[in-house]
């Protein structure tokens, strides 16, 4: 499978159906030696790096019962909504332990895409390229008005889909081939202007780069999907996405376990046409 590249959307708890999928993988011996993820595709990634199977699913099913990851009041008293550090201490080394040494020893190539604040433009961060990689994967999931900023090298970073929602083209400059691809919302879905944007534009307006790529973020969004359809079409890309759509902050326990298994055996009934698409 060399030059086969693996390509994985956030959307926040979308990204349970992203682990039903890599957990498919997993299970299938779908192994594809480079792997560039964006928010809670990144961090869903890392555990696909580390053959944590079924890891994924028990972390993002913990954090939506756990008002200490998610909590709406805490706009009241001015903090994030988000407690990002929930996940990524309590859970990646207390509760739900992420294999730290796996993650290292694995010969995959991994990249996580944050954005830089001051430029507005994406960063892609290599495991092995950069020290405590798992500060990048914090970057890479800081969601615009949720969570804070995360400071890597001096430079202030956010979520990476804000900047390059489905990486595809750094994959191409990387020299792949082919790209598996797995997105997170149903065939035929358009990106709307967001909800944020004008409180953004107060929020952030010491950084008119970043809110100026907020403001384009959908129509950026839009015309990668119609790209990225035409790359399916010329067998380049594969696409894996859901049927049904869910919110990024949903905490429906029910939805968030159906929407995996929609991942998980959507993947493995379709495991042996991706093996051919990977391999022809």
């Amino acid at each position: 499978m060399k030059n086969n590249a693996l390509i994985l959307e956030g959307g926040g708890m979308r990204g349970i159906f992203t682990s039903g999928v890599l957990d498919a993988f997993l299970e299938e011996d779908i192994h594809l030696p480079y792997v560039i993820g964006v928010s809670m595709g990144a961090y869903t990634g890392a555990s696909y790096i580390t053959n944590q199977k079924c890891r994924n699913k028990e972390v993002l099913l913990e954090c939506i019962l756990n008002d200490d990851f998610f909590d709406i009041k805490r706009i009241f008293t001015n903090e994030c909504i988000l407690h990002s550090d929930f996940v990524f201490v309590m859970m990646n080394k207390f509760k739900n332990p992420f294999d730290y040494c796996a993650f290292n020893r694995s010969t995959k190539r991994f990249l996580a895409v944050a954005t830089n604040i001051e430029t507005g433009q994406p960063c892609y961060f290599e495991k092995n390229k950069i020290n405590c990689f798992e500060k990048t994967l914090k970057a890479s999931c800081a969601y615009p008005g949720l969570t804070d900023f995360v400071k890597i090298n001096g430079n202030d970073y956010i979520d990476g889909g804000v900047s390059d929602p489905i990486p595809y083209k750094k994959a191409l400059l990387d020299g792949n081939k082919k790209l598996l691809i797995v997105l997170t919302h149903p065939k035929g879905y358009i990106e709307r202007s967001p909800w944020y944007l004008n409180a953004s534009s107060v929020v952030y307006k010491k950084y008119p780069n970043l809110v100026e790529i907020l403001k384009k973020r959908h129509e950026k969004y839009n015309k990668t999907l119609e790209e990225l359809e035409k790359l399916e079409e010329k067998g380049v890309a594969y696409l894996i996405r859901p049927d049904i759509d869910v919110s990024i902050l949903t905490r429906d326990f029910v939805k968030l376990s159906k929407s995996y298994d929609e991942g998980y055996e959507k993947t493995i009934k379709k495991s042996q046409e991706i093996k051919l698409f990977l391999n022809r």
